[in-house]
């Protein structure tokens, strides 16, 4: 038969069931009341003891304390990276969309250029069917030439949107890294405060790789001897002179 409960010190009472201890109270980070038996370390059963009791009572109420703490800084941090996790997307987001209008650009004047090239290449062997057999061979060469340009145009507008697969393929891994980084550094500020600059250093080295990629995009040149533009940076090679030459002037200078 149950006895009449005894108050303590402790939120909650305690009272004696069967000859054991129970603690019915409201722990730190819940909403209601529930019973609980006493249990030792180790003990299979509530304790018959008072004073063991209470003490089994006091560690359940600090261990509820240190728990609702815990889950208070695990919301705050997962909060905070949230947050930090966003403006990288953002971030990210924008500077694949600042990419992508830049080689689309590049794309649509390759394709004017070709455009005229073809146009251009059309007259003149319209011209040279009707000039005299003694400029058939001039035609024929002019033609020649103006074919190359136009494989060389399509060539660049191909190696175009190489460039735009490659760099949207680098802005996706680099914003998959970010956001493993991101739920990474949540993580390790909840486990300890020191760990603070470590998510520092892995958003740093996120935002280096971004600006890496971003810095790939300006890297490009002009052809300083037949003065052909939009030329890759890694393709332009410096002579004796301290000119840049696209890989065509530098063929026909080496013979």
């Amino acid at each position: 038969m149950a006895k009449a409960p005894a108050r303590v010190t402790l939120p909650g009472s305690l009272y004696q069931k069967n000859g054991h201890w129970w603690w019915k109270v409201e722990l730190p980070g819940e909403d209601k009341s529930k019973a609980r038996a006493l249990k030792p370390a180790g003990s299979r059963c509530a304790t018959t003891d008072y004073q063991e009791a209470e003490e089994v009572a006091r560690e359940m109420w600090r261990l509820a304390i240190e728990a609702e703490a815990q889950a208070r800084i695990t919301a705050k941090a997962m909060a905070k990276a949230e947050k930090a996790n966003a403006k990288i997307r953002a971030e990210a987001a924008d500077a694949i969309e600042k990419a992508k209008a830049e080689c689309e650009r590049k794309i649509k004047k390759g394709k004017r250029a070709v455009a005229r090239a073809e146009k251009k290449a059309k007259a003149q062997s319209e011209a040279r069917l009707r000039a005299e057999e003694g400029y058939r061979i001039e035609a024929e060469q002019v033609e020649e030439q103006y074919a190359s340009e136009i494989a060389k145009i399509r060539k660049t507008i191909e190696q175009a949107k190489v460039e735009l697969e490659e760099k949207n393929r680098a802005y996706k891994e680099a914003l998959a890294e970010a956001e493993e980084n991101a739920r990474a550094e949540a993580k390790l500020r909840v486990e300890a405060e020191q760990r603070a600059e470590s998510e520092a250093q892995a958003r740093a080295e996120v935002e280096a790789k971004l600006n890496e990629v971003l810095d790939s995009m300006d890297r490009i040149g002009t052809c300083e001897c037949c003065g052909k533009k939009d030329v890759p940076g890694n393709d332009l090679s410096k002579i004796d002179s301290g000119q840049q030459l696209c890989p065509d002037c530098l063929r026909m200078m080496r013979g």
